[in-house]
């Protein structure tokens, strides 16, 4: 080979190959994390744009929907005076541009179906809507324009009106000109307020004049008056009526613009989700750059380890051979020889050197031979004093080695090494007891313990004192010290380093104390682990508060507290939020969460901090008030807390509003466990509940008694549903006037033992809290089914007739009540139509999905369905209009007003013209005088039920009232 080429057995080839792959792997490495951060760029920003085009997109269209209410608002307030103007026209053409508007925005976001999930179907649903708005505001303009003629007819009659007014064959009669001035005054306060209460002023005038008219003298200016007067009475009936229309267009366009807001709130729901999508994409993507990256740098460093091993057995094994092989010649050994083969630079040197040894030898040898003799004498003595000074050398390498090594174990150690001498001076710290304790090692030898620069604490917090440092006890005591958990606190940081601590002492061979070692160990992440699992184990998920375990430990702690010293007195605060579930069913659980973390936040502003607040769960809160002077300081902070609740909270765009019922227990030496006064503010809670909302109620002795009370009477509920021991009364309901029995309500009657009948009020609330309101329904609906059949069977005149019976939630949501139903109808022989089935407002929003096709099936059978008490809960037109309902029932609470003298009808008649508009039929319940029958009768109500027509009849009464009825129409 030339000079000039490098050989591949070389060492300089050796280390060329290992660092140019060295060099290659971290190219490598570069590359992937280039093309990592690219793909990420690439990927995050196709999402991102994609969620903020459609975000946009759907603001867009709520905006443009916006104006086409706006401009139809305008039509509509208008049209009484603009009908056929240039400026109506304008509304309308404007309402058409901005829905044309909002048309181009879903086509658009259409587009984006591709890259966003469930995009379409909320899209369908969109258009969905707007298709139901642009047709019904195009109903009202063709109806305002058909009838707008009427209008001006109106005001031409009002002109024929003021004509007749100063006609001189009515001035010699002054009431009948007074009276038309009125009725038109009347009439222009209606048509400039637009006030329902000047409709009743006018028909009162139209009254009073047509008796005036009645008395007067008949002539030919009477009779034209009279006709005048007729024609004036059925365009303000036709004007009156085209105001309703107008009244429930509105209505239906509210209803349908919140629908559209919750489903464009969806829509940026989902864009927020893919904005989250994106990141959490970016994040993973980082996380395999970072995994192929580390990847890349362990292969690095085993290559290098590789390279460094293999490079140390080239190279450093020669070099310590030579070493070696030289340390023997310079004691003289010359017949060291160096046996290297191969054809590297090592073994030129080893080649070199032998010959030179042996060079030397022969050199020695000659002058051995020369000075034999005179060196003969001394020859034994150089021999031992070889022997000796070989023997000493290889024991201070071995020392010198061994110290070495001792002090590269301490420097390495994951542990802090301390060693004191007897009087507590530092003479060792290796590096990470310097980070530990936050000082240098070199600065802390010297350093003595007597005044410690590191403050200790134990594992409570608590400062150390002196005599109990580690060192210290080590030093009096001649004992190792085992796992102590201490604490360093970092002033520079405000925190604490959490170690274990292990010392123990060495004694010299006299038994003597020479030293102290102490070691720390570095737990801070053990530590704060331990204290996150229990913080989690102790505190709610939901709003961090304590959980009951917590509180139960606070409650007993404050109890023992409160027994050793007398003036440590605490009250417990039991706190349930009142319809929190109709909160949930029909806003969401997201709502439901966002209102117990606001309720937590309240609540804890009322608090101090020696205080607890604690979640038992669900919407259960409980306050510990510690260290009280008197019962006056906690109603104090009852009736504060209750304030606040007053203040309405705005949670995803809905304004809620919340009370609390709270129940109060003070703490007395009777307790014996914090359970037990637990208990009883449960008790005096319930107390409040029951009350009335937004109320309080201190515990006494009696509230206890009602607890065990209502636990008999469950235990009770639970034996009579067993034996049955129930029974059904019937409650007629008829037509509106009167005439015609239309069916019953099945309402369930307990007959217990020892109190008689129990009233419903009593037993049902505690039966759907239990559960027990499943097997009760489910009775109950067997023999209504059962009576009816009967009936049927008995009265052929009375197939007609419908049982009505309410249906509980839990029975109505099983997979498979339809096919109970049909069981059941098939087992008593009872047409399907002749079953109503009677469900609440809450129901229907609870899943909305699932009770649509129940409801579907329901109605394919032919049984009918009402919703009960409509009017008290959270309905919504929209779902009205999707749900297959035929009748509602008018809550009792809006009846009772009716008939009074300043009663208000506004709502009644709100939900009549309601049902008239989606179809339905109208029931109202509680009627229990004339009055009441009458105003509803004048309403537009279909039926009635209550007291004025009969209260609810045994099975035997209720036959009776049928016969009644059939015999009545027989005999028209």
């Amino acid at each position: 080979m030339g000079r000039g080429r490098i050989r591949t057995n070389t060492i300089r080839a050796h280390l060329t190959l290992g660092f140019g792959a060295i060099l290659l792997l971290n190219c490598l490495s570069a590359a992937i994390g280039y093309a990592s951060l690219q793909r990420l760029r690439t990927v995050s920003q196709t999402h991102l744009e994609h969620a903020a085009q459609a975000r946009e997109l759907s603001l867009e269209l709520n905006t443009h929907f916006l104006m086409a209410r706006r401009a139809a608002d305008h039509y509509l307030d208008s049209w009484q005076v603009a009908n056929s103007g240039t400026s109506a026209q304008d509304f309308v053409s404007a309402n058409q541009e901005h829905l044309a508007e909002v048309r181009e925005n879903l086509r658009e976001l259409h587009t984006l179906e591709v890259y966003i999930p469930n995009l379409k179907d909320q899209l369908l649903l969109l258009e969905s809507h707007f298709d139901n708005y642009e047709s019904a505001f195009m109903v009202i303009t063709e109806r305002i324009g058909q009838d707008g003629s009427r209008y001006e007819i109106h005001q031409r009659l009002q002109q024929e009106l003021t004509s007749l007014t100063t006609d001189p064959s009515l001035v010699k009669n002054e009431q009948i000109p007074q009276l038309l001035w009125d009725l038109m005054a009347r009439e222009q306060a209606y048509i400039n307020t637009g006030d329902q209460q000047y409709v009743s002023d006018v028909r009162a005038s139209l009254e009073q004049l047509t008796q005036a008219l009645n008395r007067a003298d008949r002539d030919s200016t009477i009779t034209a008056l009279d006709d005048v007067l007729q024609n004036y009475v059925a365009n303000l009936n036709e004007l009156l009526l085209l105001d309703q229309q107008v009244q429930v267009n509105r209505i239906i366009a509210e209803s349908i613009h919140q629908e559209i807001a919750l489903i464009i709130d969806a829509i940026g729901t989902v864009s927020e989700t893919m904005t989250t999508q994106a990141r959490a994409e970016l994040a993973r993507t980082a996380q395999q750059s970072n995994a192929a990256l580390l990847a890349t740098a362990i292969s690095a460093l085993l290559l290098t380890v590789g390279a460094s091993i293999w490079l140390s057995r080239r190279i450093m094994l020669p070099l310590g051979e030579l070493a070696d092989a030289s340390e023997h010649i310079a004691r003289g050994d010359l017949n060291q020889t160096l046996a290297l083969s191969g054809s590297d630079e090592f073994t030129a040197v080893a080649n070199a050197f032998n010959k030179m040894v042996g060079q030397l030898r022969q050199t020695l040898d000659t002058l051995e031979r020369e000075v034999t003799e005179r060196t003969q004498a001394l020859t034994a003595t150089n021999q031992t004093l070889q022997i000796q000074t070989r023997s000493l050398e290889e024991t201070l390498q071995k020392l010198h080695h061994s110290e070495e090594n001792y002090r590269s174990l301490v420097d390495h150690l994951q542990a802090g090494v301390v060693v004191h001498a007897p009087d507590t001076a530092i003479v060792l710290a290796n590096p990470t007891a310097g980070t530990l304790l936050n000082i240098s090692p070199l600065k802390m030898l010297g350093l003595t313990a007597h005044e410690p620069s590191w403050p200790l604490v134990d594992e409570f917090g608590v400062p150390l004192p002196l005599e109990e440092y580690p060192v210290h006890q080590v030093l009096n005591s001649r004992r190792p010290l085992s796992n102590q958990v201490l604490g360093i606190l970092r002033a520079d940081r405000g925190d604490c380093l959490w170690v274990l601590v292990n010392a123990y002492p060495i004694f010299d061979t006299q038994g003597q104390l020479t030293q102290a070692v102490v070691t720390f160990t570095d737990i801070t992440d053990r530590k704060l682990a331990e204290e996150s699992l229990r913080h989690r184990a102790l505190h709610d998920a939901l709003t961090g508060l304590p959980n009951r375990t917590l509180l139960i430990e606070r409650l007993n702690h404050a109890l023992h507290k409160s027994k050793r010293y007398s003036d440590q007195q605490f009250a417990v605060v039991f706190i349930d939020l009142d319809r929190f579930k109709v909160i949930n069913d029909s806003l969401g659980h997201m709502t439901g969460d966002q209102l117990l973390i606001q309720v937590a936040q309240t609540l804890m502003k009322h608090v101090r901090d020696s205080d607890t607040v604690a979640r038992l769960g669900g919407d259960e809160f409980v306050i510990l008030l510690e260290q009280i002077v008197n019962l006056q300081e906690v109603i104090h902070v009852v009736e504060r807390i209750q304030s606040d609740f007053k203040t309405p909270l705005q949670l995803s765009d809905q304004t809620i509003f919340t009370s609390a019922s709270i129940g109060i227990a003070v703490s007395n030496p009777a307790y014996t466990n914090g359970a037990e006064i637990l208990r009883d503010a449960d008790n005096a809670m319930y107390c409040a509940k029951a009350k009335g909302h937004s109320g309080y109620a201190v515990f006494d002795p009696a509230m206890h008694q009602s607890a065990i009370q209502l636990f008999e009477l469950e235990t009770s509920l639970r034996q009579a549903i067993n034996r049955q021991d129930f029974m059904l009364h019937y409650q007629p309901i008829v037509s509106a006037d009167g005439q015609q029995l239309l069916g019953f309500e099945a309402l369930v009657r307990w007959l217990h033992g020892e109190r008689g009948i129990v009233p419903p009020g009593e037993f049902i609330p505690l039966a759907e809290e239990t559960g027990l309101i499943i097997p009760l329904s489910q009775w109950i609906l067997h023999q209504a089914c059962q009576q009816m059949a009967a009936w049927c069977r008995q009265f052929p005149a009375a197939q007609h007739l419908k049982i009505s019976v309410n249906i509980a939630a839990g029975q109505f949501q099983t997979p498979d009540f339809s096919h109970q139903l049909d069981a059941l109808l098939a087992e008593t022989c009872l047409p399907a139509h002749n079953l109503k089935l009677e469900v609440t407002e809450s129901l229907l929003l609870a899943h909305v999905e699932v009770v649509l096709k129940t409801l579907s099936d329901l109605k394919q059978r032919g049984i009918d369905i009402s919703i009960d008490d409509f009017g008290t809960g959270y309905s919504s037109l929209s779902y009205l209009s999707r749900f297959p309902i035929q009748t509602l029932k008018i809550d009792r609470s809006f009846v009772n007003p009716l008939g009074a003298q300043d009663d208000d009808t506004s709502i009644v008649e709100a939900i009549i013209h309601i049902a008239a508009s989606l179809g339905m039929t109208v029931i109202a319940e509680g009627v229990e005088t004339v009055a009441q029958q009458t105003r509803l009768q004048t309403l537009g109500c279909d039926a009635i039920q209550g007291y004025l027509i009969a209260p609810p009849l045994a099975a035997s009464e209720a036959t009776s009232l049928i016969g009644q009825y059939l015999s009545r129409l027989n005999n028209f």
